[in-house]
């Protein structure tokens, strides 16, 4: 791409259509402010007929192109009539492909034709149901090798459309779905015009905008709505937008009583002019890439409750509220009646979407760049933050496999320093990370304690000034004490992994006080937080689990030594942790004993550091220790995991306990305490309907059973009632053969929740 040029360079735009739509709308954004002396657009459809953006096109300086749709059986008239185009048309200085689904067919082709520069552009995270998804998945897979540039709108569809590892690489760049911020900012006089036009004058109005489609969720929207009305008489709901469910739509509003409230306006090429009619912008989405009427409603100062499926990229303000779609509609509704109040006070957002990359105006000049010069300028680029992590130790433990993730999936996106007080015993993969080891590690004494945070926050704080650290990330108690101490510009948080760390009130309310954000593992943790300790602000950001490499790790062979153990073994209960009272096996132990009384065959394993020589006794003493298994620490737990029946987690409380996830993740079901922070936020969809603790809950994914009660008892003669309970709960799962697949197709589909890939987007959005 050459920079001297005299005419303007032309880029072709591949689209479906012309008409109005998410990607369409924002290129026209694109294209109404670049500089056209610079750079042109012309556009390629997939359809003969005229779109409603093609005169305006034209008007511009652009010429629009046709080829066939592409449908599958057609794939070789479909390739010959691009071919055949790009022969004719071969005078562009790139190819930018909006249509991913084919992208693969059509930017090869160009590509041999002569043309520079080829890009796919991911425009959404989620794929149509059915043939047709499929279809799009498989064209797919190849994207990455048969284009020059990957883009994508927001972080979810890069990884939705070109694969997590692609991501972690720095292959793709993220290019925010821009607004023109002055066209949609709020006017009074526009709100009153429209309002008296539509008869709404004492109305609160909902608004939604995007095409009838599956992905939109209109019917879920609905529900949301008929609920509202019952709260409020004044209600009235707004759709703009068309498309193949929109008579589906219809009828759901006559049987729902409510189509007399609700005004369907079809496309507007002026939307612009109605989100400030609205009073409130819903937008319960099933998937997206990065929803540009969400930016749209926020640019116009807008409250706004958007699915938890949506991207949080697209919360460029504090105005964008998440809820899950899988809540009933009547929480949508309280929610929206609870914050009406407020809703009615509009502010201009236009500097806080501007600084967030998201005023086209900024991205027209960093894309006319690009396209001039075909290099890498990310519009994104210069929000490369230096970030440090910093964790005690990297040996077995849950808060420590988490930094090391962490610290991997980051490293590529972000300058990342992982600082650790001692690396003795390490098995954790950090590798390509920059590594700091202190060599301070854990001593005896009060004061030889007290002398190690002295130690340890000088030398953080010395590596904090020399590297220009902006976040600073601590993982565990100890970590927390050294990262709020050695505090100098940056923003430093602490992550909470556990409800231990609550005992412990003096060092909370120097970590609460001192941190610029508090990062819970679970919203208990963060209710409970902000009760107790008031911090400036919090985060909930649920554990990840690498779901695809568990599966994988999961099909390699047994070490020998455990394969005669499973040879022998009828069903098998499985529990994970190290040896520590707080994990409650002696629970576990005589639980599995009452079970065996029914299910005589069956074996238990447990899976973790520790002697367990206290454990081990008490299993001689109850006639069962041949059939139990005292793996030690496995580095590789998942051939272990997924040769077992049903998991049990036994302890008296948890931070979020991973091992349940991956347990899920390899098919297996739950039993679980239902302890004071995690179990049931992973089992259940509504955590707070499971909020009494003694109790049995068949909940959405697994059991959960009353806490246990007394303290640490290794009589061999004395068992509780919840462990009686806990032993039914065992036995009806594994007796009851529906029940078990119930819960074994539902624990797998439950620990998609907790995908590195949901982890790593909504931790890019706290950095961002």
């Amino acid at each position: 791409m050459n920079k001297q040029q005299t005419q303007p360079i032309r880029v072709l735009h591949v689209l479906g259509t012309t008409n109005l739509g998410g990607a369409e709308s924002r290129i026209m954004e694109l294209y109404r402010c670049i500089d056209k002396t610079q750079v042109q657009f012309d556009f390629l459809v997939h359809t003969q007929k005229e779109g409603h953006y093609q005169k305006e096109i034209c008007a511009l300086g652009g010429t629009v192109y046709h080829v066939p749709r592409f449908r599958g059986i057609n794939l070789l008239s479909y390739r010959k009539a691009v071919k055949d185009f790009f022969a004719k048309h071969h005078a562009f200085a790139a190819v930018h492909g909006h249509m991913t689904s084919t992208a693969s067919i059509y930017l090869p082709i160009a590509k041999k034709a002569g043309i520079p520069s080829t890009i796919a552009h991911a425009r959404s995270a989620g794929v149509d149901k059915g043939i047709k998804g499929i279809v799009t998945k498989l064209l797919r897979r190849s994207l990455v090798k048969k284009a020059d540039w990957c883009f994508a709108c927001s972080q979810e569809a890069a990884v939705a459309v070109f694969g997590r590892k692609c991501v972690e690489k720095g292959k793709v760049q993220v290019i925010p779905n821009a607004v023109d911020t002055a066209r949609f900012r709020f006017r009074q006089t526009v709100r009153d015009a429209v309002r008296r036009e539509l008869k709404l004058d004492d109305k609160f109005v909902i608004g939604h905008v995007g095409r009838f489609g599956f992905m939109k969720n209109h019917a879920y929207l609905l529900e949301v709505f008929a609920a509202l009305c019952k709260l409020r008489q004044d209600a009235a709901l707004i759709l703009i937008g068309s498309g193949e469910l929109e008579q589906a739509v219809h009828r759901q509003a006559e049987e729902l009583g409510i189509a007399d409230r609700v005004l369907f306006l079809g496309n507007r090429y002026n939307v612009e002019q109605y989100y400030p009619a609205f009073d409130y912008f819903v937008f319960p989405s099933i998937f997206e890439g990065l929803p540009g009427s969400v930016v749209e409603a926020q640019a116009c100062g807008l409250h706004c409750l958007v699915s938890d499926k949506v991207t949080r990229e697209a919360a460029v303000t504090d105005l964008a509220v998440y809820r899950s779609i899988e809540e009933p509609a009547v929480l949508w509704a309280q929610e929206i009646q609870k914050s009406a109040k407020d809703a009615m006070d509009r502010r201009d957002t236009s500097a806080e979407i501007t600084k967030k990359g998201f005023d086209v105006r900024q991205q027209a000049v960093a894309m006319t760049k690009f396209y001039q010069s075909g290099k890498n300028l990310s519009i994104q680029q210069h929000n490369k933050k230096k970030i440090m992590l910093i964790v005690p130790m990297l040996y077995q433990g849950g808060h420590e496999r988490i930094c090391a993730m962490t610290a991997k999936l980051l490293n590529n996106i972000h300058e990342v320093h992982l600082v650790i007080f001692s690396a003795q015993d390490m098995i954790y993969d950090v590798s390509g990370v920059d590594f700091i080891d202190l060599n301070l590690h854990a001593v005896s004494g009060i004061v030889g304690k007290i002398l190690n945070i002295f130690k340890r926050t000088r030398r953080v704080r010395r590596l904090k000034k020399k590297l220009g650290i902006e976040i600073c990330y601590s993982f565990g108690p100890s970590a927390n004490i050294v990262n709020v101490l050695s505090k100098h510009h940056e923003n430093v948080w602490a992550g909470i992994r556990g409800y231990g760390a609550l005992l412990d009130k003096g060092i909370m309310k120097l970590v609460c006080k001192r941190a610029d954000c508090i990062v819970n593992c679970t919203k208990v943790l963060e209710q409970e937080i902000a009760a107790r300790f008031s911090p400036k602000r919090q985060e909930t950001l649920y554990n990840p689990c690498d779901l695809e490499e568990i599966r994988m790790l999961s099909k390699q062979e047994l070490p020998k030594e455990f394969q005669a153990f499973f040879d022998r073994a009828g069903k098998v209960v499985a529990s994970m942790g190290r040896e520590d009272d707080v994990k409650g096996f002696w629970h576990l132990i005589k639980s599995f004993f009452l079970v065996k009384k029914k299910l005589p065959d069956l074996k238990l394993m447990i899976i973790g550091e520790g002697s367990y020589i206290e454990y081990r006794e008490l299993a001689r003493k109850l006639s069962i220790d041949q059939d139990i298994l005292f793996t030690g620490v496995q580095k590789n737990p998942f051939p272990f995991l997924v040769r077992s029946d049903v998991y049990a987690l036994t302890s008296d409380s948890e931070g979020f306990p991973n091992a349940l996830i991956e347990a899920m993740a390899c098919h297996v079901p739950c039993v679980s305490v239902n302890c004071k922070t995690g179990p049931a936020e992973i089992l259940h969809k509504d955590y707070q309907a499971c909020s009494c603790q003694d109790q049995v809950y068949y909940a959405d994914y697994g059991i959960l059973t009353p806490i246990f009660t007394g303290t640490k008892d290794l009589s061999p003669e004395h068992f509780t009632a919840e462990e009686h309970i806990f032993a039914q709960q065992l036995e009806a799962l594994l007796s009851n053969t529906e029940l078990y697949q119930k819960y074994s197709k539902m624990a797998a589909e439950r620990a998609e929740a907790f995908s590195v890939e949901t982890y790593l987007q909504k931790l890019l959005n706290m950095i961002q």
